[in-house]
Order: structure tokens, then sequence, then C-alpha cells
């Protein structure tokens, strides 16, 4: 063999055309046989370690080798496969394959497109190689892979001829074909996978896209029909407007033809309702006592889950719908206050889906939005009605305040008459030995004509017998009967004599009510008591009674429970009971 061989050749061929024409035949023909067998096993493959596997045999055989083995550098992994070699031997080539990878295709050499074929005994001296290589091929594949062949001698002793080299070289560019396919195919197949993993990562984030927008679009819609709902109430002043406001925003904003609101408060006809719908008659049954108790016993029903003040409550019990007095399908119960509870309806939906749970959250806040409202609407109209009384309060006053000046322009003349008449007196005294019984006629005549001339002309006159002699005297009670009452919050206390009196000391908690402001006082903090409540008077000084005078009043205005404490705060303070200064 020529020592070319030993060098890199660009490539490995015959030494002439004679040489050409002169060769066999037959082994012509078993060349090609070779190679297109050779074609056709390494086309079936799907992966540069298969085809690995599987070229060694295909060559040794032909080419009658030892040994032989594969390195291949693929993305930066290294695949080794061996036929024939001993253990130490492959533990040897699979150490030493980076530094034969490196040999032939250094980093800066520029990148080869054909196979370069190393053949001769020399190549045993190489450290890298196996003892008994006879033949290399620098096989370039791609820009990123690159591989070393070696076969080792052949099985009769004798070296590679051209022939040889010549198969193997036509065997290596089947190989290098069928690792470019393969690789080629394993970088559709990964980028395929990319694509695929990009585009389900896309279809997801498009579908998360499409949830989030659909998200956003209910949530804007629920924050609009918040915003018109709570800006129509906040408009109105009067309940009843408010409810069947309500009613129909609620109707419009979640779909339903029919709907209605019941309000009940403390007393049984403290009853408020708005409905619209197909069946009038409902209104009815809403507002009757019937109606009333169903819709309270949803409240008991629920026990500790019950809405507190200012909360609402989502009815989702099918038996909680049976029991409401008209049709319901959707309900909630709300409370604006301990006294003041409800319940809102709503049936005949216009779509035959269901209500979602983003709706019944919608339905929930747009019924807290209502309750502030409806909250709001109430404490004006009772500011309206205290207003109201107030005035007529201040009315009955001013007329209180203009008879009181008129009687005391009527005291004044009374005054002057009876300084007249002092006078007339202190005149007649001087003759009083020498009066005759016409004259005592005269002057008792002419006192029981000023009399009543002065109650013709006063409402406040002086009664000719006084009241206290000609009724019954109120119930009294004991100092510690009282005492009971007074600590077990069962009666209200009161102190009859005047301010004056009162403010020096009287019972801790006693509303002072005297005699001569008895209107006034009592239309400010007694007037809306329940006249079933006990009453215990007390006020008394050595001259008068004004706890008495105070208990016939409060008797004669339907309090049903007066009584007043014997010998009064003098008793009290007697037993020890503390007393406010």
């Amino acid at each position: 063999m020529s020592d070319s061989r030993n060098t890199f050749p660009d490539e490995v061929g015959p030494d002439s055309e004679d040489t050409e024409l002169r060769r066999d035949p037959d082994r012509q023909l078993f060349h090609l046989k070779t190679l297109y067998e050779a074609s056709r096993e390494l086309a079936e493959p799907a992966t540069p370690k298969d085809i690995l596997n599987l070229f060694p045999l295909v060559a040794m055989g032909p080419l009658g080798s030892s040994f032989g083995f594969v390195i291949l550098k693929h993305e930066d992994r290294l695949l080794t496969k061996n036929v024939g070699l001993e253990q130490a031997a492959q533990e040897m080539l699979e150490a030493s394959g980076h530094g034969l990878i490196s040999k032939f295709f250094p980093d800066d050499q520029s990148p080869r497109t054909r196979p370069v074929i190393l053949a001769g005994r020399h190549l045993s001296n190489d450290p890298h190689l196996p003892s008994g290589t006879r033949a290399i091929v620098a096989l370039p594949v791609d820009k990123s892979s690159h591989a070393v062949l070696g076969f080792g001698p052949k099985v009769n002793g004798a070296d590679y001829g051209n022939d040889e080299l010549e198969l193997l070289e036509g065997m290596t560019s089947i190989l290098a074909a069928a690792l470019k396919k393969v690789c080629a195919d394993t970088c559709i197949r990964v980028l395929n996978g990319q694509l695929c993993d990009r585009n389900r990562r896309m279809m997801e984030a498009l579908a998360q896209t499409e949830q989030a927008r659909a998200h956003l679009s209910t949530r804007a819609f629920e924050l609009q029909a918040l915003f018109e709902t709570t800006t129509e109430l906040s408009a109105l002043n009067e309940p009843d407007a408010i409810l069947d406001a309500f009613t129909l925003s609620v109707m419009g904003t979640l779909g339903y033809a029919g709907g209605w609101i019941g309000l009940y408060g403390p007393g049984d006809n403290d009853v408020a309702v708005a409905y619209r719908g197909t069946r009038p008659e409902d209104r009815e049954w809403l507002a009757s006592p019937h109606g009333r108790n169903a819709i309270l016993a949803q409240f008991v029903a629920l026990k500790d889950r019950m809405p507190h003040a200012h909360q609402c409550h989502l009815l989702a019990d099918e038996a909680a719908f049976s029991q409401l007095p008209v049709p319901t399908e959707t309900g909630v119960l709300f409370c604006l206050d301990h006294g003041w509870r409800g319940a809102i309806g709503l049936y005949d939906p216009l779509s035959e889906t269901p209500l979602s749970e983003e709706k019944k959250q919608l339905l929930l806040s747009l019924t807290t939005a209502f309750i502030a409202t409806l909250g709001n609407a109430r404490q004006l109209k009772m500011v309206r009605d205290l207003n109201s009384n107030l005035a007529a309060r201040n009315v009955e006053l001013q007329t209180t305040l203009n008879a009181l000046t008129s009687a005391q322009q009527e005291i004044g003349l009374l005054t002057e008459a009876k300084e007249s008449v002092l006078r007339m007196v202190r005149g007649e005294v001087a003759r009083v030995e020498r009066a005759s019984w016409f004259d005592v006629g005269l002057i008792l005549l002419a006192g029981i004509v000023l009399g009543f001339l002065f109650n013709s002309s006063s409402p406040s006159g002086i009664s000719i017998v006084p009241p206290s002699l000609l009724e019954s005297p109120p119930a009294m009670v004991d100092v510690s009967e009282a005492k009971r009452l007074v600590q077990a919050q069962q009666a209200v206390i009161i102190d009859a004599r005047p301010a004056d009196f009162y403010r020096e000391a009287h019972i801790k908690g006693a509303i002072n009510l005297p005699k001569n402001l008895f209107n006034f006082v009592y239309s400010m903090k007694l007037s809306a008591l329940d006249p079933a409540t006990p009453l215990v008077v007390y006020g008394r000084t050595f001259s008068r009674r004004y706890d008495e005078d105070v208990a016939r009043e409060l008797t004669q205005l339907g309090h049903e429970n007066v009584r007043v404490i014997e010998h009064g705060l003098d008793e009290w303070k007697a037993a020890g009971y503390e007393v406010e200064p």
C-alpha cells in the first residue's frame, strides 16, 4: 500500500484508469449489492443510536474485519458502539472518544464535506485507538455532528486494498446519508414537538385569555348593573318607591319576568309590598298575615345562619321555596335592623340557563346596596316624622305660652281688683262694729260674684271645692316595694315636685314631672310609654301633695298602674336608700 494512505486525502479511490478496467466484474457486482443492502438496512432505523448499533455489523462482514467501532458526536453527546473489542479496549475507547473527535475535527478547521479514510499498520501506534486498528474514517455528518469509524485487521490477516477502501468509502457515504436523514428527522421531530408544545401553550393561553375576557366582561356587567341600580335607588327617598324600583331593576338585570319584595316591621300592620308579575292576587297574599308569617318563618328556620342587621342570605333550598306564600325560583332574605325583615323573590326566568354563581353573587351585591338605600330612606322618613311632631309640639307650646301670657295679664287685673277690695274692706273696718246683717250679706254676695267672674274669664280658675276632696286617693306602695321595682327596672320612677326641689335631691333615675309643666314634660318624655307600664310617683311637702295630683293626671291619661310611695322621699331617706343630688 502506498504511504499516501496515511495522510488526510479528500478522496480515496483507485490508482488509475487501468486498474479500474482490470477490476473483477464479479467483485464489483458484490460491492454494489453490498452497498445496496447497506443502504436498505440503514434506511430503517429511526435514531442515531440504532444506526450505530447496526453499521459495524453491516460493514465488518463485506470488509472481513475482526472488530469495528463507531464514535458519534451528536448535539454535544458522545455515542459509542463496538463489535469484537475486549473489555479493556472498550473502556479505553470510551475514555478517548472526545480526543478522537477533536483530533479529526478541530474547532479551528473548516468543516469537511467528504469522509477522510486512513489505513495502515501504523494506526496501532496511536494511543487513542484500540490495538490492531487498520483503518480509520473521519465522517462529517452536519455542522454539529461528526463520526469516527475504526476497523481492525482482516480475518485473513491481509491489509485493506483499494477495493475494500473504496467499498468502505461508499458505505461511510451511505452511513453519512442515513445519519443526516435520522438527525434531520430527529430535529424535525424535536422541532415539531416544540411547535406542538408551543401551539398547545398558545391554545391554553388563548383559552385563558378568553376566560379572562369573559370574566372581565361579566365583572364589568356586574359593576355596571350595581352602579346603575345604586344611582337609581339613591335618587329616591320614599321606601315604597325604592321597593318598586329595585324590583324592576333586579328583574331586568337577572332576566326574570316576575318578582316581588315583602318588608315586615315589628307591628302586625307594618307591611310594605312591591309586586311585578301576572298574578295581582299574589300582592294580597304577601300583605296578608299568612304571607307575613310564612316569610318570617324562613328566618326562624335559618337559626344561627339567619341574616342580621344590614345582611342578606340567598335561599337555595327547594323546600324553602315551597313554603313561601307566592311562587319563587330565586329568593333572598334580608334584614334592615332588629325590627324590620323582608324577602325578595324572582320567578319565570326568560332564559332556560340556570342562574350562575356569578349572577347569584350579583344578586347579593344588589341586595346589599338595596338594604343600604332602603335603610337611609327609612331613617330620612323617621327624621321627617320627628320634625313634623316637633313642629306640632312647638305649636302646642306656643299656644300654652300664649295662654300663660294671657293668664298673667288676668292675674294682674285680679290683683288690682284685690287691692280695690282690700281698700274697701279697710275703709269699712271702722264701721264693722256697727255693721248690720245686710252689710254682711252684701259682702258675701260681692265675693261670690267676683269668684264667678274670675272663673268664667280664666280657663284655669280656682275650684270652689278642691278636687282631692271629691276623688278617691291613688294606690299606695311602700318604700321597700318601690325600691325593688326600681332596681328590677320594672317601673318608671317619677318625681312630682317642682324643679327646685328635684335639683336639691331626688331618687336616682327619677323623671321630674312637676304639676305646672305636666303637659309639656309628659309629651316629651312619657307619651310613648305603654299604658300598662307601672309608674311609681313620689313628692310631697308639709303643705302640698304633689304626688297625688300628678298621679291623678297620669290616671286620667289612661295609665293603668300608677302608685304613690307612702310618705314620699322622706320615707325613702329614712330607709337608708340612695338619693342623687
